[in-house]
């Protein structure tokens, strides 16, 4: 029998003859595996880049939120006094200090996020009591944001780590985090604020940290989310000492916060309106009642009441006024009239009345009516046709000043920023309707410009001109820079009758460097000034008292001066009587406002020269202290 033939023997490999026998294709090449490891490895960096991002957005978004709940408490001033160092401050903290586990991380962090509506309230509470609102913000920012910020940073931190470790430098992950996420945070903001103004998607704020918040619990719950991390950083271990380690078994403290946070909510939930407001709101323990609360573009635009009755508060109708209805602005008054007891009226004249019909009084303040008296300037030598004048007001608040030109047949316009405003001056400040073509809801540098360039256009000759102009944009305590510069008043002049008078309100202390920089940029641009205040007659010390000055000011040469009020022009109203017939002693000597300054021209705001918004910062931080004094805690912490 012959031998049986041998079968053929591959010289090849055993790893070669297997690559060859599961090639899919004849003659196909299989691709190399450095190659296979690159495409896996820009899939794990994509996996990781991903939700770093996210992270850092979640970080800023949270921060934006906060501060904007906090500023009905603080104002914008004080609670952006020192928040970027405590950003950078928890940035550091969470890039470089030791940090709990990945899971309890989760846990903590979703359940810190979702305390933000109540926590900030609180804590925000408390800390007013200092009477310091640079310092109150800056604890309430320690206690509430900053472990947020660390923990979020520190969860960016453990992604960049694992990120970095993929590349031949692993050295720089905490290095590259602190600016990365510091100038995140901040540098984000605008966004969050055009997108959430754009479109609110049907969530409150504080909807949007519960869901946020909800999303690391969840994130906490599931495991296999972060099992890339996890095992990425097994893998490096070696390579990476400065990776916390991994735990074995999760801790039982972060179900029992999930499981607690509901309750402690329930308990400690604030005594905040519910927004939009669908009904009188009345304070159980202080007698307030909100009739409306609406977050808006300057904040949340609140409409309140300070009730006559005693509802047991010791001292309440001795310390406090009571019996007006205020229009107030985060941390701001924008207005207000007496109500209730407190109407009264001169010669028997009617009382303004709201949308629904209930009478008002008189302003609570007399700067809302201190701006009035530039309709008292003498027109006897001016181009100003009486029983045909034009008004344009640049900021509305409750509409007094507005509502008392309109009263007078006087065609008036109004530019105000917020819509908000503009409703609640309609419904519950007696503001008429001055029809659709007379009313900018929109900012006043656009609008003036937008006049200006229409004036040029057409011929200045045919161009609608105003020959009186109130400017209010006074807000707790600051101003809208770019509506005090040079360049602003000389658009504004080519609008007005070169015999117009414009009236501009100021808040702060006389021999302030803001003051300072108005009434030079004023004298500047117009030419000649008179400024008056708005303190009872008998205060002592005008120089170092908070005051509201109110600058008058023509680019005419003729002389500017007050003719005398009539019993028409008080228009039935006390504060009127008493303030148009002392005009003459409100007169500030502007040698007090100017102080030792030499050189006027250094402190003329421009374009590009405007130190304004810096320089009212201790302004705002002592008007917030005068607030809190005339009204309550209370009053201040319902809204």
């Amino acid at each position: 029998m012959p031998p049986r033939p041998r079968k053929k023997q591959h010289n090849a490999a055993p790893s070669q003859r297997k690559e060859r026998v599961t090639s899919p294709v004849l003659g196909q090449a299989k691709e190399p595996s450095h190659f296979q490891g690159e495409k896996h490895n820009s899939y794990r960096h994509i996996m990781l880049v991903i939700p770093m991002l996210l992270l850092m957005a979640s970080n800023s978004l949270v921060t934006f939120l906060y501060t904007r709940a906090l500023d009905p408490l603080y104002g914008r001033v004080a609670v952006n006094f020192h928040l970027d160092k405590i950003v950078w401050a928890a940035t550091i903290t969470g890039a470089f200090a030791p940090v709990p586990s990945l899971s309890s991380s989760l846990a903590i962090l979703g359940g810190l996020v979702a305390s933000i509506p109540v926590s900030f309230y609180w804590t925000a509470l408390y800390t007013g009591r200092l009477d310091d609102p640079a310092l109150g913000a800056t604890a309430t920012h320690l206690v509430v944001l900053f472990p947020v910020i660390y923990l979020g940073v520190s969860l960016v931190k453990r992604t960049m780590a694992v990120f970095d470790a993929h590349t031949s430098d692993n050295s720089t992950a905490r290095f590259t985090i602190i600016p990365a996420c510091a100038t995140s945070i901040s540098g984000l903001h605008v966004i969050w604020r055009d997108l959430l103004e754009s479109y609110r998607f049907g969530f409150s704020d504080n909807q949007i940290f519960y869901l946020i918040g909800g999303i690391f619990i969840v994130l906490y719950s599931i495991p296999p989310a972060f099992t890339l991390i996890s095992s990425s950083r097994r893998q490096h271990a070696k390579e990476d000492e400065n990776l916390p380690p991994l735990s074995s078994s999760r801790s039982h403290i972060p179900e029992l916060i999930i499981v607690i946070l509901p309750a402690l909510h329930w308990c400690l939930n604030p005594p905040l309106v519910p927004q939009p407001i669908r009904m009188p709101y009345t304070h159980p323990n202080f007698p307030l009642r909100i009739l409306s609360s609406v977050p808006s573009v300057t904040g949340i635009i609140v409409v309140g009441e300070t009730l006559s009755s005693n509802t047991g508060v010791s001292d309440t109708l001795e310390r406090y006024p009571t019996s007006l209805r205020y229009l107030r602005a985060s941390h701001s008054i924008l207005g207000g009239f007496w109500i209730g007891d407190q109407v009264s009226t001169r010669a028997n004249s009617p009382p303004l009345l709201d949308a629904s019909g209930t009478p008002l009084g008189d302003p609570i303040y007399n700067a809302f009516v201190l701006q009035e008296a530039v309709r008292l300037i003498d027109t006897s030598d001016r181009a100003i046709e009486t029983g045909r004048e034009k008004a344009l007001f640049i900021g509305l608040g409750a509409g007094i000043a507005v509502t008392s030109f309109a009263m007078r047949n006087i065609d008036t316009t109004v530019i105000e920023v917020d819509p908000a405003v503009y409703n609640a001056s309609r419904q519950y400040f007696g503001l008429p309707d001055l029809g659709s073509d007379r009313v900018f809801l929109q900012d006043a540098r656009v609008v003036v410009s937008e006049k200006r360039l229409a004036a040029l256009q057409y011929g200045i000759a045919n161009a609608e001109k105003y020959d009186y102009v109130v400017h209010d944009c006074f807000s707790g305590g600051g101003m809208p820079a770019h509506l005090f510069t040079l360049q602003f008043w000389d658009d504004l002049k080519i609008i007005m009758n070169p015999d117009g008078v414009v009236a501009v309100n100021f808040g702060g202390t006389i021999n302030s460097n803001p003051a300072k920089a108005i009434l030079f940029t004023l004298q500047r641009s117009f030419g000649q000034c008179r400024v008056l205040h708005d303190l009872p007659l008998d205060q002592p010390d005008l120089a170092n008292t908070f005051v509201n000055l109110v600058f008058f000011c023509s680019p005419s040469t003729k002389p500017l001066s007050f003719r005398s009020p009539s019993e028409m022009d008080y228009a039935g109203s006390h504060i009127r009587a008493m303030i148009f017939d002392t005009l003459q002693e409100r007169e500030v000597d502007m040698k007090l406002i100017r102080g030792d300054a030499k050189d006027g021209e250094t402190w003329v705001l421009s374009d590009t020269n405007n130190r304004l918004m810096e320089w009212q910062k201790g302004e705002a931080l002592g008007h917030w202290r005068l607030m809190r004094s005339i009204f309550p805690e209370q009053f201040w912490a319902t809204y």
